[in-house]
C-alpha cells in the first residue's frame, strides 16, 4: 500500500515499461516498450510458438526479467472469452433482457454504450498469466477495435471485423454511435474444416465446384529425377535435385496456406451472416443498414478472401492491417496517464 504516494514521487526517476501480450491460437505475440522522461528507449516485438494454449516459458522469462529490472512495469492483454459483449446504454437499465447478471459481471460505460464481461471470464483470462505477477490491464476486444478505427469512422454504418487466427470480434458503428458487438472463437471449427480438406473431403466442405490443387505429383517427380540423372553423378546433379525438392516443398506450403485461407474465410462468412441476421431481426438493436465492412487484419487475409466476403455478403469490403499488441500498448499508456491524475 502506497500510503504517502512514495511511488509517484520516485516514478520520474525510473523507466516505465509497457508489455502487451496477445495469445492467439498457436502464437504468443509480445510487445515491449520502455519509456523514461518522455523518451522511448526500447521498442521491440517478439513472437513465440505456443503449445496447448499455454504461454511459452521463453515469453514468461522475458517478461519476468523486465519486471525484476524495472519496478514500474505494466502488463496488458486482450480478453478472450464468449462471456463478454456490448449493449446500448439506456436511461432505464434492464440488464436481464441482454442476459446479463450485473452481480456476476463487470460493466463499464463508454460513450453511448456499455461493455460487459463476466467475472468468471476475467478469472479465466487472469489464470493464463498465473506464472507472472498478474495483469495490470485487461482490455475488451471492442475497445481495441474502437481505438483502431475511432479516427476513421464514417457516416456509413459499418461492420468492423477484428480477425485473428483463433477468434473474431465484431463491432457495428458509425459517427452516431455503437450498435452491436460480438466475440466468437473460431479455432476449433476452422481446424475441423482444415482437417477435412487435408483428408480429401474438401468437396464435402465447400461443394463440388471447388477445385483443390493436386498434390499427387509422384510421377512428375520421378520424371524430373530421370532428367536430373542425365546430368551425371556430379555436384550439378545434387544442386538441381535440392532445388527441385525445395520448389516442391514451397508449392506444398503455398497450397496449405491457400486452403487455410479458404477455411478461415468460410468460417468468417458464416459468423458474419448469422450475426447480421441477428442484428437486423432482434428488436434490441437499432434498425441500421450495414453499408460497409472493414476487416482489421492481424495476420494477412488474401485479396481473394476479401473478394469472397464482398461478393457473397454483397457489401463493400476492405481490409486494414492491425497489430493487437501495438493497440494494447497504446491503450495501456492512455490508462497509465489517466491513473496519474
Amino acid at each position: 500500500m502506497d500510503i504517502f504516494g512514495f511511488s509517484k514521487l520516485i516514478r520520474p526517476f525510473f523507466s516505465n515499461v509497457f508489455i502487451s501480450v496477445n495469445l492467439d491460437s498457436k502464437v504468443c505475440s509480445l510487445k515491449i516498450m520502455r519509456i523514461k522522461g518522455g523518451e522511448t528507449l526500447e521498442n521491440l516485438t517478439k513472437e513465440y510458438k505456443m503449445v496447448n494454449h499455454e504461454m511459452p516459458i521463453e515469453a514468461v522469462k522475458a517478461i519476468k526479467s523486465y519486471q525484476k529490472k524495472y519496478p514500474f512495469t505494466y502488463l496488458s492483454t486482450m480478453a478472450k472469452s464468449y462471456n463478454q459483449g456490448i449493449f446500448k446504454k439506456n436511461d432505464k437499465e434492464d440488464f436481464s433482457k441482454y442476459g446479463i447478471n450485473p452481480k456476476e459481471s463487470n460493466i463499464l460505460s463508454f460513450g453511448n454504450w456499455k461493455i460487459y464481461i463476466k467475472n468468471s471470464a476475467i478469472e479465466e483470462n487472469l489464470e493464463k498469466f498465473s506464472k507472472l505477477k498478474g495483469l495490470d490491464y485487461l482490455f475488451s476486444p471492442f475497445i481495441v477495435i474502437y481505438h483502431k478505427i475511432k479516427d476513421q469512422i464514417e457516416r456509413k454504418t459499418s461492420l468492423y471485423i477484428l480477425q485473428e487466427r483463433g477468434s473474431i470480434s465484431l463491432l457495428i458503428a458509425d459517427l452516431e454511435g455503437i450498435y452491436f458487438g460480438g466475440y466468437f472463437i473460431v479455432e476449433g471449427e476452422a481446424d475441423d474444416m482444415s482437417e477435412a480438406t487435408q483428408s480429401g473431403h474438401i468437396n464435402e466442405v465447400f461443394g463440388d465446384g471447388f477445385a483443390f490443387p493436386n498434390n499427387n505429383n509422384d510421377d512428375d517427380f520421378d520424371d524430373a529425377i530421370d532428367e536430373l540423372e542425365d546430368l551425371g553423378d556430379s555436384d550439378l546433379f545434387i544442386d538441381k535435385l535440392n532445388e527441385s525438392l525445395l520448389n516442391d516443398n514451397d508449392e506444398d506450403e503455398r497450397t496449405k496456406e491457400k486452403v487455410d485461407d479458404i477455411v478461415k474465410v468460410s468460417v468468417i462468412f458464416n459468423i458474419v451472416q448469422n450475426s447480421l441476421r441477428e442484428f437486423y431481426s432482434n428488436e434490441l438493436y437499432e434498425n441500421k443498414f450495414i453499408e460497409k465492412i472493414v476487416i482489421l487484419d492481424t495476420y494477412g487475409m488474401s485479396r481473394g478472401g476479401v473478394n469472397y466476403l464482398e461478393e457473397n455478403l454483397m457489401i463493400e469490403t476492405s481490409k486494414i492491417p492491425v497489430s493487437i499488441v501495438d493497440e494494447l500498448c497504446a491503450l495501456s499508456k492512455i490508462e497509465f496517464e489517466r491513473g496519474k491524475l
